[in-house]
Formats: C-alpha cells, structure tokens, sequence
C-alpha cells in the first residue's frame, strides 16, 4: 500500500509534468521568477508525497510550521548553515546559500510566513537569480494560503484526498459494503487509511478505530489546530451541523452563538475546507443558503465522537456498542446515499439540462405524497414548469421494485403531475426484479438503477 500512496496523485497537472517543463525550460517556467506551488487540504499527504517523490535526489526540506517570523528567520538560517556548510543569519543569505547549492528545494508551511516583508524580499530577490541555474522550488501550501509577492508566476498543482475509486486501488479485495465502510469512516485521509488493517473485519477496525490513541480519534483535533488557535467554538460549529443543522439560524440554536459569531465561524471553516456552502430553492422559490460538512471524516467525528470523549477516553463498553452499530447500519448506508444523490445529480445536470434548466442541484429532500389513506414517500421532487423529477431510493437491501410497489409509485407520481411529463428515478441497493426491468423498458417514464453498482 505505501508504494501506491507515494506514487497517487489528483493533481491538475502531474507533478512530474511540472518537474521536466522546468527542466527543459518550458511553458511556466519560461520566466525566470516561477515557482511550483502544491496545495490541498489540510492532512491530505501533500509533504509525505513530496518526500517521496524527492527521494533519491538531493533536496533542502524545511517547514515553516506555527514559528514566529523571528524564529523562522534563525531556524532557516541554522539549517542552511548546517546543510550548506556556510554561515548565514538572514533571510537573504539563507536564499541565496540555498539557490547556490540545492537543485531541489521544498518549503513547507509557507502560509505561516508569506506575509511577512523582509521574508518576501529576501525570497523574491535572492532565491531566483538565474534562468540557467536556478533551483526547482516547490512551496507546500493550504489551499486558503495567501503567497502574492514571492513570485511572478506560480505553476500550481493540488493534492485531494483520496477518492473511492482510489481507495478502491489500495484494497482491490474489499467487499463493496467493507470499501463504502472505509470510505465513509475515513473520508479518504491518508493517515487513516494507512491505519486500516485488511486482515480483521470492518467491524472490529471500526472498534480498533475507537481507541483513545487512535488516528481516528486524534487526527480531528490537529487537523483543527493547524487551521484555527482556538478550535473550540468550530468544533461546536461542526458538531451542529453534524447533528443535521445546515441553516444558520439551526446552527445558532443548537450552538447558542448569536448569528453573526455564526457566520464568522462558518467563512472561516469554508475557507480551510471543513464546510461548503450551497445554495437551494426554498418553498417560496427564494435562494437560500444551507452549509455541510465537505468530510464524512469529519462529519463522522463530530457526530459521534466529540460530544462522547469522556465516555470513549473511559472505553464506555455500552457508548462504543451503539456507536459501532450507527455507524455500521445508518451512517454508511447515509454516505453511500449522498454518493449516490452526488452521481444524480451530475447525470441529471447533463441528461437533464434542457429539461431542468432553473435547477442548481438534486439534494436529498425527503417529501410523502397522500391521497387520502393513500402515502407514499419519495426522496426528492423537484419541479421546472411542467415537468416533475421524482428520485425514490430503497434503503433496505430486502425492499424491491414489485409489480405493487410499481403501482403504488405510478399512482403517487400522478397525484403530482401528469404521469406522462415525469421523469422517475427509482434507486434499489438490490437486484432488480424482471419485472421491474420489463416494465421500465417498456416506459420512458421509469428508469432503474442499482446503487451497488454505481461508480463514483
């Protein structure tokens, strides 16, 4: 497994394109003044794929991590006059000992320092002097890092965590169920996948995973602090909203913070990559806005662990029993949904634009139809003009499309629009019946997926 986490990468050009373009002098790096810049999410592997992929070449590595400009200043220097062999105290003299003997130099952590003057001056001036000689410099950034006035151009690459696809690769033998399992608990974060053992069952990771001393348990809490000198109050943030508050109004209720502490706090979690904000049409057709977790890792964490940590740090046998059992049967099965609303929604976008031109995305939206006696429960309905979208999902892998079922449906959907002018997706985490194959083929209305084989 460590090989293929060396060697992945999301990046929008492959850093080894990057690499040759600048050896041969082209493209980006026809100017003299370019630096490469790698950013991702906080934990997403950015400095162990660096290293990695460095290995075997002389390169400097220094991070810049939580140091004062001062301290920063005389630790760079220290280490360059230990690698260099050459005594410098400054800025300048760092850069420019560094450009002379390195080919290769890796700054880590630059957000912590970029805005600082004399460190811009002193890079910008004396760390790229000549088009010939000139070192390949790769500065590690978060995304949100503002680095303007280090360079005149920036070659730009970007590290994610890993996908399902992805993950997929690094345990090609993995059930499905097991493989959604892990995806959903991990949120793809390299340093929990790492820790995932392939010889025990999901179940008992899942338990392992629960330990105090963790990855699981202690990744949430760094992840924050690299981000925010006080996390507290965005734990609590992300703890409402992991508890089904996406308003900001429900936030505010649930966290008792006043509306614009809110809003602070959320802008800062959006900007760091802990929250996306989104806009849906209300009942009155007015844009609002909603805000979600952007991990299941971290939605995860909040929701179970973090209002328990006495409990787990006490290895409560009861807590950590019902916490394993939601997770196992509620909160995977959640994941595989929004998975699979996610893949709707693209599908819907592109087969569907001419039809839905006014919608900006399908959400999970629970609604019941009645008719009297009559309910029948769908998971989204969206509406342009005369045409209606209806999605139902069969959560239980026992539910199937049934000749009655099918009935049922049909009868619902015509409560709601002429049958004839709807689109229906009905969603089964089950094989198919022959039935329900037969009758969808011969309705342009219906259309059948099975949620198992769904490719994200």
């Amino acid at each position: 497994m460590s090989d293929t986490l060396i060697k992945r990468t999301q990046a929008n050009e492959p850093l080894w394109r990057v690499l040759e373009n600048f050896q041969r002098n082209q493209d980006d790096f026809s100017d003299l003044k370019t630096v490469c810049v790698v950013s991702g999410s906080v934990g997403c592997g950015k400095t162990t794929f660096l290293l990695n992929y460095f290995k075997g070449k002389k390169f400097f590595y220094f991070s810049f991590a939580a140091f004062q400009s001062e301290l920063a200043e005389k630790l760079l220097a220290e280490s360059v006059s230990s690698k260099c062999g050459v005594s410098v105290s400054c800025w300048a003299d760092a850069f420019k000992a560094l450009s002379n003997e390195y080919k290769f130099i890796l700054l880590d952590d630059v957000g912590f320092i970029a805005g600082n003057k004399h460190f811009q001056e002193a890079f910008y001036a004396n760390m790229l002097t000549d088009i010939h000689t000139r070192p390949f410099v790769v500065l590690i950034t978060q995304s949100t890092d503002e680095i303007s006035g280090l360079a005149d151009t920036y070659v730009e690459t970007n590290l994610d965590y890993f996908s399902i696809p992805e993950v997929k690769k690094l345990y090609p033998a993995l059930s499905k169920a097991a493989l959604l399992g892990l995806c959903a608990l991990s949120g793809g974060i390299p340093k929990l996948l790492q820790s995932y053992d392939v010889q025990l069952g999901f179940e008992s990771n899942l338990r392992k995973w629960l330990n105090p001393e963790s990855a699981f348990i202690k990744l949430m809490p760094i992840l924050m602090l690299k981000c925010f000198r006080r996390p507290e109050n965005y734990h609590h943030i992300l703890c409402a909203m992991a508890n089904g508050n996406i308003r900001v109004g429900q936030i505010g209720k649930f966290t008792g913070f006043t509306l614009n502490k809110c809003d602070n706090y959320l802008a800062g979690l959006i900007d760091n990559g802990f929250v996306t904000k989104e806009k849906v049409a209300g009942k009155n057709g007015m844009e609002k806005s909603v805000y979600r977790i952007a991990n299941s890792y971290y939605l995860l964490w909040h929701k179970y662990i973090f209002p328990n940590r006495s409990a787990i740090q006490l290895q409560d046998e009861q807590l950590m029993s019902q916490v394993i059992e939601n997770i196992s049967e509620t909160e995977i099965h959640r994941f595989h949904l929004r998975k699979a609303f996610k893949w709707m929604d693209a599908i819907f976008q592109d087969k569907l634009k001419m039809t839905f031109r006014s919608l900006n995305g399908i959400t999970y939206s629970p609604r019941v139809v009645k008719d009297g006696r009559f309910q029948y429960f769908f998971d989204a309905i969206a509406r342009h003009k005369q045409r209606v979208l209806f999605i139902k999902v069969f959560q239980s892998p026992l539910e199937s499309c049934t000749k009655t079922e099918l009935t049922r449906l049909q009868h619902a959907v015509s409560q709601i629009n002429e049958y004839e002018d709807s689109h229906v997706y009905i969603f089964t985490k089950r094989r198919l019946s022959d039935y329900a194959v037969s009758q969808a083929a011969k309705d342009d209305v219906l259309n059948l997926v099975e949620v198992e084989r769904l490719k994200y």
